[in-house]
Protein backbone atom coordinates (compact mmCIF):
# COMPACT_ATOMS: atom_id res chain seq x y z
CA UNK A 1 0.00 0.00 0.00
CA UNK A 2 0.83 3.65 -0.14
CA UNK A 3 0.36 5.51 2.41
CA UNK A 4 1.12 9.51 2.14
CA UNK A 5 0.59 11.07 5.73
CA UNK A 6 0.12 15.06 5.31
CA UNK A 7 -0.56 17.00 8.87
CA UNK A 8 -3.11 20.21 7.96
CA UNK A 9 -1.58 23.09 7.17
CA UNK A 10 -1.24 26.56 8.98
CA UNK A 11 -4.48 27.74 10.94
CA UNK A 12 -5.31 30.85 12.78
CA UNK A 13 -3.78 31.40 16.37
CA UNK A 14 -5.90 29.61 19.13
CA UNK A 15 -8.27 31.85 20.67
CA UNK A 16 -10.71 32.29 23.45
CA UNK A 17 -12.71 33.48 20.31
CA UNK A 18 -12.51 30.54 18.28
CA UNK A 19 -12.98 26.96 20.14
CA UNK A 20 -9.84 24.33 18.90
CA UNK A 21 -12.12 22.11 16.34
CA UNK A 22 -13.33 25.67 14.53
CA UNK A 23 -9.69 27.24 13.62
CA UNK A 24 -9.52 27.06 10.19
CA UNK A 25 -6.31 27.51 7.48
CA UNK A 26 -4.95 30.94 7.32
CA UNK A 27 -4.27 32.51 3.51
CA UNK A 28 -0.84 31.41 3.76
CA UNK A 29 -1.67 28.13 4.89
CA UNK A 30 -4.04 27.31 1.96
CA UNK A 31 -1.04 28.22 0.01
CA UNK A 32 1.35 26.03 1.33
CA UNK A 33 -1.24 23.13 0.69
CA UNK A 34 -1.43 24.05 -3.20
CA UNK A 35 2.18 24.22 -3.11
CA UNK A 36 2.75 21.03 -1.72
CA UNK A 37 -0.16 19.33 -3.50
CA UNK A 38 1.25 20.08 -6.60
CA UNK A 39 4.63 18.55 -5.42
CA UNK A 40 3.23 15.48 -5.12
CA UNK A 41 1.06 15.77 -8.31
CA UNK A 42 4.43 16.04 -9.78
CA UNK A 43 5.45 12.97 -8.19
CA UNK A 44 2.60 10.71 -9.24
CA UNK A 45 0.47 10.87 -6.06
CA UNK A 46 -3.28 9.38 -7.12
CA UNK A 47 -5.07 8.49 -4.30
CA UNK A 48 -7.32 5.78 -3.70
CA UNK A 49 -9.09 7.34 -0.83
CA UNK A 50 -8.76 10.56 1.61
CA UNK A 51 -9.26 10.50 4.99
CA UNK A 52 -9.38 13.31 6.98
CA UNK A 53 -9.62 14.00 10.69
CA UNK A 54 -12.98 15.86 11.58
CA UNK A 55 -10.92 19.72 12.79
CA UNK A 56 -11.84 22.10 10.18
CA UNK A 57 -8.07 22.76 9.38
CA UNK A 58 -7.61 19.39 8.24
CA UNK A 59 -10.71 19.21 6.05
CA UNK A 60 -9.96 22.02 4.47
CA UNK A 61 -6.09 20.74 4.26
CA UNK A 62 -7.87 17.29 2.66
CA UNK A 63 -10.13 19.70 0.11
CA UNK A 64 -7.40 21.25 -1.33
CA UNK A 65 -5.42 18.00 -1.51
CA UNK A 66 -8.31 16.68 -3.26
CA UNK A 67 -8.68 19.37 -5.83
CA UNK A 68 -5.46 19.85 -6.83
CA UNK A 69 -5.04 16.00 -7.40
CA UNK A 70 -7.99 15.96 -8.67
CA UNK A 71 -9.31 13.41 -6.39
CA UNK A 72 -12.37 11.56 -7.71
CA UNK A 73 -14.43 11.07 -4.26
CA UNK A 74 -15.56 12.60 -1.12
CA UNK A 75 -13.22 13.25 1.53
CA UNK A 76 -13.45 11.14 4.16
CA UNK A 77 -14.06 12.47 7.67
CA UNK A 78 -13.45 10.08 10.43
CA UNK A 79 -12.62 10.83 14.31
CA UNK A 80 -9.77 8.17 13.78
CA UNK A 81 -7.78 10.83 12.98
CA UNK A 82 -8.84 13.73 15.92
CA UNK A 83 -6.40 14.46 18.50
CA UNK A 84 -5.40 11.48 19.79
CA UNK A 85 -4.61 9.31 16.57
CA UNK A 86 -2.07 6.59 17.65
CA UNK A 87 -0.93 3.65 16.35
CA UNK A 88 -4.07 1.22 16.98
CA UNK A 89 -6.03 4.44 15.14
CA UNK A 90 -3.69 3.80 12.24
CA UNK A 91 -4.32 -0.23 12.44
CA UNK A 92 -8.17 0.18 12.82
CA UNK A 93 -7.78 2.30 9.38
CA UNK A 94 -5.90 0.07 7.66
CA UNK A 95 -7.90 -2.77 8.60
CA UNK A 96 -10.67 -0.89 7.49
CA UNK A 97 -9.30 0.10 4.24
CA UNK A 98 -6.62 -2.87 3.64
CA UNK A 99 -7.91 -3.21 0.09
CA UNK A 100 -6.84 0.55 -0.86
CA UNK A 101 -3.73 0.99 -2.85
CA UNK A 102 -2.62 4.14 -2.00
CA UNK A 103 -4.32 6.16 1.26
CA UNK A 104 -3.94 9.59 1.81
CA UNK A 105 -4.58 10.81 5.81
CA UNK A 106 -4.63 14.07 6.83
CA UNK A 107 -4.66 15.05 10.81
CA UNK A 108 -2.11 16.37 13.37
CA UNK A 109 1.18 16.35 15.58
CA UNK A 110 2.40 15.18 17.71
CA UNK A 111 0.03 12.01 16.61
CA UNK A 112 1.49 11.79 13.64
CA UNK A 113 4.56 11.95 13.68
CA UNK A 114 4.61 9.30 16.70
CA UNK A 115 2.52 6.73 14.31
CA UNK A 116 5.49 7.87 11.16
CA UNK A 117 7.97 6.96 13.96
CA UNK A 118 6.84 3.50 14.51
CA UNK A 119 6.08 2.66 11.06
CA UNK A 120 9.42 3.54 10.09
CA UNK A 121 11.18 1.97 13.27
CA UNK A 122 12.65 5.49 13.76
CA UNK A 123 15.10 5.68 17.18
CA UNK A 124 13.46 9.61 17.72
CA UNK A 125 9.75 10.73 17.29
CA UNK A 126 9.55 12.24 13.92
CA UNK A 127 7.96 15.93 13.97
CA UNK A 128 5.76 17.18 11.25
CA UNK A 129 6.10 20.65 9.47
CA UNK A 130 2.39 22.37 8.77
CA UNK A 131 1.34 21.65 5.41
CA UNK A 132 3.84 18.78 4.85
CA UNK A 133 3.19 15.32 3.44
CA UNK A 134 5.46 11.51 3.97
CA UNK A 135 5.08 9.49 0.97
CA UNK A 136 5.42 5.67 2.54
CA UNK A 137 5.43 2.44 0.78
CA UNK A 138 3.86 -0.37 3.29
CA UNK A 139 4.11 -3.65 2.38
CA UNK A 140 2.93 -5.39 5.69
CA UNK A 141 2.44 -1.93 8.27
CA UNK A 142 1.41 -4.83 10.86
CA UNK A 143 4.52 -6.36 11.26
CA UNK A 144 7.21 -4.91 9.28
CA UNK A 145 8.59 -1.72 8.90
CA UNK A 146 7.78 1.13 6.02
CA UNK A 147 9.90 2.28 3.44
CA UNK A 148 9.99 5.99 2.74
CA UNK A 149 10.10 7.24 -0.19
CA UNK A 150 10.17 11.01 0.17
CA UNK A 151 8.39 14.46 2.09
CA UNK A 152 6.83 16.93 0.07
CA UNK A 153 6.77 20.54 2.01
CA UNK A 154 5.49 23.18 -0.27
CA UNK A 155 7.77 23.21 -3.82
CA UNK A 156 10.28 21.01 -2.27
CA UNK A 157 11.06 17.36 -2.78
CA UNK A 158 13.12 15.44 -0.21
CA UNK A 159 13.85 11.78 -1.12
CA UNK A 160 16.61 11.27 1.36
CA UNK A 161 15.61 9.68 4.32
CA UNK A 162 18.91 10.60 6.51
CA UNK A 163 17.82 14.29 5.38
CA UNK A 164 14.43 14.29 6.79
CA UNK A 165 15.00 12.20 9.90
CA UNK A 166 18.55 12.60 10.93
CA UNK A 167 17.67 16.14 12.61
Amino acid sequence: MKLIIVRHAAAIERTADVPEELRYLTSEGRSFARKTARTMLKNGIEPSLILSSPLVRAVQTADILAETLSYIGSVVVTGELAPGFDRAAFLRILDTYRQVDELLLVGHEPDLGSVVSELLFLRERYSFKKGTAVNLKCDDCFTAPATFKWLAAGKKLITSRDEVFSR
